[in-house]
C-alpha cells in the first residue's frame, strides 16, 4: 500500500473538524441615533403643543446624550478589543444589502479626517459629527483603525419583515416576526467562533434564542449608563 493511500485512508477514519461556534456572545445594549424628522414626529405624538424651538432644543440635548453614550461604548469596546483581540463587531440593522454602503460611509469619514482643514470647516465638521453618530461607537473605531470592519448582524428578509412601521405609516409590532429576526441574528453570530460582540438595542434579549440554537454558549448583556433623552 502506498504512503499516499495510507494517509488518505487514515484521514477517512476521523471526522473533519466541525465549525467552532462562539463560546460567548457579549451583547452591548445600544442606544439609537434617530434623525431630526423621526425625533420631531415622536415628540409631537407625545405633546402636540411643543414649538419648533422646543423640539430643536430637545434634539440638541438628545445628540449630546448619544455622543456621551457612544464615547462610553468606545471605551468598553476598546477593553474588549484588547482582552479578546477583536477585529470586528456585529451591528444591529446592518445586513448583507446595506453593508457596502455603510462601509463606504466609514471610508468617507476616514478620508475627511485625513484631509480636513485646520481649523476645520464648521458645517463639514457638524455634518461629519452626525455621520459618526449614525455609524455608532464600533463604526467610529473602524474609522480610527482600532477595528478592522463591521459585520452584518441581520438577515435582510427577517429584518424587513420585523419592521413595525407599515406602508400606511401605522406601527404594528409582530412578536413572531421579532422572534424570527432574533433567530436570524443568532444564526449570523454562530458563523463566528470564540468571543463575539454585538451592539443591539436593550429591548432585545437573545438568551432564549441562544438556548435553542447554540446550547452551551454564554450570553452577557452589558450596558453603559443611560442618559436622558436617548431612545432605545
Amino acid at each position: 500500500m502506498s504512503k499516499f493511500v495510507l494517509i488518505s485512508f487514515t484521514v477517512l477514519l476521523f471526522p473533519l473538524p466541525a465549525h467552532a461556534e462562539p463560546t460567548t456572545v457579549i451583547h452591548i445594549l445600544n442606544w439609537h441615533y434617530v434623525s431630526p424628522d423621526v425625533f420631531a414626529t415622536d415628540l409631537k405624538e407625545q405633546d402636540s403643543t411643543l414649538t419648533q424651538e422646543q423640539i430643536d432644543q430637545q434634539y440638541h440635548e438628545f445628540l449630546g446624550s448619544v455622543e456621551a453614550i457612544q464615547k462610553q461604548q468606545m471605551k468598553l469596546l476598546r477593553r474588549l478589543i484588547k482582552k479578546h483581540k477583536l477585529k470586528a463587531v456585529y451591528i444591529e440593522g446592518l445586513t448583507e444589502k446595506n453593508h457596502k454602503d455603510v462601509m463606504k460611509s466609514i471610508e468617507s469619514i476616514k478620508e475627511y479626517e485625513k484631509t480636513k482643514d485646520d481649523p476645520p470647516d464648521v458645517i463639514l465638521e457638524f455634518l461629519t459629527g452626525q455621520d459618526k453618530l449614525v455609524i455608532g461607537a464600533a463604526g467610529r473605531l473602524v474609522v480610527k483603525g482600532e477595528l478592522k470592519t463591521l459585520l452584518p448582524a441581520e438577515d435582510a428578509k427577517a429584518f424587513e419583515a420585523a419592521d413595525p412601521v407599515r406602508a400606511d405609516g401605522t406601527v404594528v409590532f409582530d412578536k413572531k416576526a421579532d422572534e424570527a429576526r432574533e433567530d436570524a441574528i443568532v444564526r449570523n453570530l454562530l458563523k463566528a467562533d470564540g468571543v463575539v460582540v454585538i451592539t443591539l438595542g436593550g429591548a432585545h434579549d437573545l438568551s432564549d434564542n441562544l438556548k435553542r440554537l447554540a446550547k452551551g454558549c454564554k450570553y452577557e448583556r452589558v450596558a453603559v449608563p443611560k442618559h436622558r433623552g436617548v431612545a432605545q
